[in-house]
């Protein structure tokens, strides 16, 4: 008897000492037949007491979230059947996993016996890391993935209710600038700022999210299936937002003003994806920064079928580049000084497409230079001229020839191009004299510092340069006595328009001299008529790239 009661003291002396929550409640009556000391320091003097008037606050019936109550006679629960559930205490705010289990107690009573373990701690972890996964740390705003998520939802919404949502996307103008001139803390304040100003504007049921950096995206819910109160509501929007950034920000004893730019997508029983519509908006967006900025642009179709264009248009530029359709032709360069003898061609890419035929530059190297595919196409061209240059040295003729093709800026100042060229010259047996870069005019005068150094190391081991589409209007005489080239191009527009534009005459004049007196050779491109040839004969050009192509 000793041994019995030695054994059920051990046992309440563990049940008492534990940090569990232990509590035995009659399944008739409600009331609390056992509670452990944990029980009683948490919520009192509870025994005898029904369950959810002592355990939950300003609770008058049986709890509803407990799943012991979610069937339909809790009397007739099986005993020995287990439920395992969670519940914030809306008494002392922590939260607990319960183990209940009926079973039966003294005098046959059916019970649940629950024990609650206190997992507040974990639930605070979880929710700290739920807020670093969808909430910005710095403007405490909904980021990219849970923006996202709420125009997914409203797609559907949208689409149940034929309601009208807005995109409005976000990007403040050269906001650069304040964090290079007044450093990152005061960005950092001045954007948090711009967020609280945004949201004194919004609506109970808009959201806005942050994207990153300085762009932003607003969810607006007009409420509305009339497109047209739709689109005042949305413009309104859009004018008080612009309206409340333009004030003047002051942090930290500076003074600075921002401005910015919103594109505006408005969907209804929307088609499209988060993705494609973010998309949208974004580009509605570069669309009033081209309008001048501080301004805002609606979405249309317009664009719509020019992303789409160039969505199709970038998966097919892939595809070609896996599938080698793009090649090389040539325009050959004559000099009148040399009895009209082929001295030089211009490689010109031309894509051949198994079901459009050739397609040419202007439908693909645009698309191209935008999505940063241009660096793709352009070492697949420098390969195929360093084959050609290499075939060329068994033909008596064409050993000779000097092989001219242009290049982007991007390519040029690119980490590797200088040992990518240096490596293919050795790997080809090329002499360097017979490749020749060509760069675009408006482009050089962009970053002349960064630009003047690629040529200079370039132009050390034998690469010669020359400046397409020269218009004498870019670069400056200091920058031409500078740059180590070779080589002027002529702008064909100028050959076009020299016959009836006085201007167009002057300039082409004005190139020769310049080449005649910085030793450059001068090429007159795209000459068509013998007309224009002789009357740039009489000025003194002596060099002349035909407009017609020619094959390896």
């Amino acid at each position: 008897m000793m041994n019995i009661n030695s054994d059920f003291n051990s046992m309440e002396a563990i049940i008492n000492n534990t940090g569990a929550l232990i509590y035995v409640i009659d399944l008739e009556t409600y009331e609390i037949i056992y509670a452990n000391n944990k029980c009683k320091e948490q919520f009192g003097d509870i025994i005898n007491k029904v369950c959810y008037k002592v355990l939950q606050k300003n609770q008058n019936s049986p709890c509803a979230f407990c799943p012991v109550q979610q069937t339909d006679n809790h009397l007739s629960q099986s005993i020995g059947a287990v439920f395992e559930w969670e519940n914030k205490n809306s008494i002392n705010g922590r939260s607990y996993l319960f183990n209940t289990k009926i079973m039966h107690w003294n005098e046959k009573k059916k019970v649940k016996i629950q024990i609650g373990i206190d997992i507040t701690l974990q639930k605070e972890l979880e929710e700290k890391n739920l807020k670093l996964a969808n909430f910005d740390t710095l403007t405490n705003i909904p980021n990219r993935s849970l923006i996202k998520k709420f125009i997914q939802n409203a797609i559907k919404i949208s689409s149940r209710n034929n309601s009208y949502f807005s995109l409005l996307f976000i990007d403040l103008d050269n906001f650069k600038i304040i964090n290079d001139t007044k450093g990152h803390d005061i960005g950092d304040f001045a954007l948090i700022e711009t967020i609280d100003r945004i949201k004194k504007i919004l609506r109970e049921n808009d959201r806005i999210g942050r994207l990153g950096g300085d762009e932003f995206i607003i969810l607006a819910d007009t409420s509305t299936s009339n497109e047209s109160v739709a689109i005042e509501a949305v413009r309104s929007i859009a004018q008080k937002i612009l309206k409340e950034l333009n004030r003047p920000y002051i942090i930290n004893e500076y003074t600075f003003f921002i401005s910015a730019s919103i594109g505006i997508v408005m969907f209804n029983e929307s088609k499209h994806s988060d993705i494609e519509l973010i998309k949208y908006a974004d580009s509605a967006m570069y669309m009033a920064k081209q309008n001048g900025k501080n301004n805002f642009y609606f979405f249309d179709t317009v664009l719509q079928k020019n992303i789409e264009h160039k969505t199709k248009t970038i998966k097919e530029i892939k595809n070609a580049l896996k599938n080698e359709e793009f090649v090389l032709y040539y325009q050959p360069q004559i000099s009148l000084n040399k009895d009209q003898n082929i001295i030089g061609v211009e490689a010109l890419i031309r894509w051949q497409n198994p079901k459009k035929g050739i397609v040419l530059p202007a439908y693909f190297i645009p698309v191209a230079k935008d999505s940063g595919l241009i660096i793709e196409i352009e070492k697949l061209v420098l390969k195929k001229a360093f084959k050609q240059l290499n075939e060329w040295k068994k033909d008596k003729i064409k050993k000779d020839w000097r092989l001219s093709i242009e290049i982007s800026i991007k390519q040029l100042t690119t980490t590797n191009f200088f040992a990518d060229i240096k490596k293919m010259f050795n790997e080809y047996d090329i002499n360097p004299k017979l490749l020749r870069l060509q760069l675009s005019e408006k482009f050089i005068s962009k970053d002349i510092k960064n630009i003047l150094e690629k040529i200079e190391d370039l132009n050390k081991i034998g690469l010669s340069f020359s400046i397409d589409n020269f218009e004498s209007s870019c670069l400056s005489l200091s920058y031409l006595k500078t740059l180590p080239i070779d080589e002027l191009k002529i702008s064909e527009s100028l050959i076009y328009s020299m016959h009836e534009d006085i201007n167009s005459k002057t300039m082409i004049q004005t190139i020769l001299f310049i080449g005649k007196e910085f030793g450059f050779e001068v090429i007159a491109k795209g000459v068509k008529t013998e007309q224009e040839q002789n009357k740039l004969l009489t000025m003194g050009c002596t060099i002349f790239q035909q407009s017609y192509l020619i094959s390896a």
